[in-house]
């Protein structure tokens, strides 16, 4: 009682999210859901594409924000993702199946890492979870007989319409960021906060900081397993490059972009990377450099990234 006491006191205070917010967030969904009426071919591969990495990005800025873990490991989840989709459906399973393993191999792979990553600290585990994303990598492009190496190869065909496809990625990340959104305001996700800011004073209060960091750890590789595996039947090709760690950082700028202490930004994050890497791409190769000039734009005009600009606006979101 006295722990949960002092994790309430820890933590800071929940915003509570308004009936006005609710009805907003529900009237963006509805207008995201009709983006297949009018977009057509690129349009709508980018906006599937953006979708897909919101999911990964929302899982990191879970950790980032709300955890207190920068990690450079997101592209081991992400890549075991895509690996799990294209293994199962080459070999005759369903898409459902490719999923739920997809999501389980990620999950499982954070579970045996976490349990490593998170008895260090700070740059500590930034170099550890890059490390065994590395080492996921190496297994993916030696393991030729399973994987064929850097050639990779292509999934199926499947009777699946890029529009399904869209409008099940998109409820996928509206589940996902409602359900992150009830876990936070949970007493477990009070006492994750109370983690973040102080946790040598909440071990002293008797919470499992180690244990609680896990099992956030582990659902967040499952989200971004997710990801992967939704990628996959998008991009119709798995190869190891998704594995390399250019995927973990591609992540980490939409976080930092979209803003890290709101899932929103997350999404919000990735949707401004996919299309703005996009237009620049069509003129010009130096499109990297725009995003890096971007995102220096933005942390320096606001901390909390674009997303932080949007809710000083609007508080209740």
């Amino acid at each position: 009682m006295m722990a949960h006491q002092g994790t309430q006191s820890a933590a800071a205070p929940a915003r509570t999210f308004s009936p006005w917010a609710a009805r907003g967030a529900l009237a963006a969904l509805g207008v995201l859901l009709l983006i297949p009426l009018w977009a057509r071919g690129y349009t709508l591969y980018l906006a599937t594409e953006a979708v897909v990495l919101a999911l990964a990005a929302v899982a990191l800025g879970f950790l980032v924000g709300h955890v207190g873990l920068v990690s450079l490991g997101q592209a081991a989840f992400f890549g075991l993702g895509t690996y799990g989709m294209g293994l199962v459906t080459r070999a005759g399973g369903s898409i459902l199946l490719g999923l739920l393993v997809g999501i389980l191999v990620a999950a499982l792979y954070g579970a045996l890492t976490g349990a490593l990553v998170l008895r260090g600290h700070g740059v500590v585990v930034i170099m550890t979870t890059l490390a065994f994303a590395q080492l996921m990598y190496s297994v993916a492009y030696r393991w030729t007989a399973v994987t064929r190496g850097d050639d990779g190869f292509a999934l199926p065909r499947f009777n699946l319409s890029t529009e399904g496809l869209y409008v099940g990625s998109l409820i996928a990340l509206a589940l996902v960021v409602i359900g992150l959104r009830h876990l936070l305001k949970s007493p477990f996700g009070e006492s994750l906060e109370a983690i973040r800011q102080n946790e040598l004073k909440a071990r002293a209060l008797g919470l499992p900081a180690y244990l609680y960091k896990l099992v956030a750890y582990v659902l967040a590789a499952a989200i971004t397993g997710l990801a992967g595996a939704l990628a996959a039947l998008h991009r119709t090709y798995v190869s190891p490059h998704d594995l390399y760690w250019l995927t973990s950082a591609t992540l980490l700028v939409m976080v930092l972009l979209g803003g890290s202490r709101g899932l929103y930004g997350a999404v919000l994050g990735a949707a401004v990377y996919v299309f703005v890497q996009a237009w620049v791409s069509s003129w010009t190769q130096l499109w990297a450099l725009f995003i890096g000039l971007l995102l220096v734009v933005t942390v320096l005009w606001s901390r909390e990234g674009l997303w932080g600009l949007i809710s000083r606006r609007w508080p209740d979101l």
